[in-house]
Parts: structure tokens; sequence; C-alpha cells
């Protein structure tokens, strides 16, 4: 199911670069970073995105087909397809992980587990950014219940709150965690982090 609506919602060419994208870059623009691992790129906006603005590039999606792969590549970035929660590099492989949309569909043992790889997979010093749908979201609370602020609707949704980020977080020092809403494409809510290692 999740999978259907990924395809049907998110692999067309014509989404523009992300707000969060273009806020994580305005941030990053005159930091000594060069790499960049975009967990669950989707169509790949926002890794094109940085791999034009001169970032080295590592995008991973489990949904990605193969056209999208082919774009990907061509803009030079380097792909793969997997799971987040299965992904494995080596520790301080990348200067900045970033996760638009992509860390708020896992149970919260899970959620523990993926936090944790980050934080491995980030080089000393490097970054995080992440932005997943918060309660206060339309969707929050619609369909089956399966733990606290995680509910399948459609499909499984991890709500998160503004304290459940700083404690997923609690290995990074937290730079700035705030709410914000937008059309997406209905009116959606949702909780942005950047944070160090």
């Amino acid at each position: 199911m999740a999978k259907k609506i990924w395809q049907t919602k998110w692999t067309k060419n014509n989404w523009p670069t992300s707000r969060f994208a273009n806020r994580v870059y305005i941030y990053l623009k005159n930091k000594r970073v060069k790499s960049i691992l975009d967990l669950g790129c989707g169509g790949g906006r926002d890794s094109v995105f940085f791999a034009k603005k001169g970032f080295q590039v590592t995008a991973l999606d489990v949904f990605t087909d193969n056209f999208q792969q082919e774009r990907l590549k061509k803009t030079g970035i380097i792909f793969f397809k997997k799971d987040i929660k299965d992904i494995k590099f080596k520790p301080g492989s990348f200067d900045v992980v970033y996760a638009h949309l992509s860390l708020h569909y896992f149970d919260d043992k899970t959620t523990d587990k993926i936090f944790n790889n980050l934080h491995k997979i980030v080089k000393p010093g490097g970054y995080i950014f992440i932005k997943c749908k918060s309660t206060s979201d339309p969707y929050f609370g619609k369909g089956k219940k399966i733990e606290e602020n995680y509910y399948d609707f459609e499909h499984k949704r991890h709500f998160f709150t503004k304290e459940y980020m700083v404690k997923k977080l609690q290995k990074f020092k937290i730079i700035k965690i705030i709410k914000t809403n937008c059309l997406y494409p209905d009116k959606a809510s949702f909780v942005e982090a950047f944070a160090k290692k």
C-alpha cells in the first residue's frame, strides 16, 4: 500500500525543491561540509538540488523506480535502493545526514535503532537535519493506533512532538527544533530539527 501511494504521489518530476532543503542549504553554504546522505530521497528533488549546489550526494530510497534512479545517477548522485532501517555505512561516512519526511514511518524501537545508526555514520562535527510529521497534523489520531503517536491510516505514520525529537537526538547537540506548517499538498504540520554531532 505504501509503495502504491508513493508511486502515485511522489514519482513525478514536477515537484520543486522543498523549502526544508532550501533552509538547510542556507545554513550549510558557508560550512566546511561536502558529503550529504539523503535518506528516503523519493524522486530525488532535494538530492538533485544539493548536487547542483556542489555537494557529494548519496541518496537512498526503498521505492525509487529505475527511471528515477537513472535520473539521479546522471546528476552524479550515488544511489542505493535500500530501506532506511537496514542501511550500513562505515562510521563517520558523511558530513551531513538529511531526512525530509522519511523518519516518521517506524515504531519507537525501530526509530531508536535508526537514530543510533545515524549518529554513527555522521562525522564528528557533522550535522543532521530532520523533518517529520507532528502531532498537530490533521492526520494525527486517524486510523488504527499501533502505539503512542503511531497510527495506520492509508499507511503507517509516527507523529513527532518537539520533546520526542529532543529525546531521539540526545546523542547530538541540538541547534534548533521548530514546528512548521504548510500545504503538502493539503494542510500539514511538522517538527524540524537541526543538530550537530
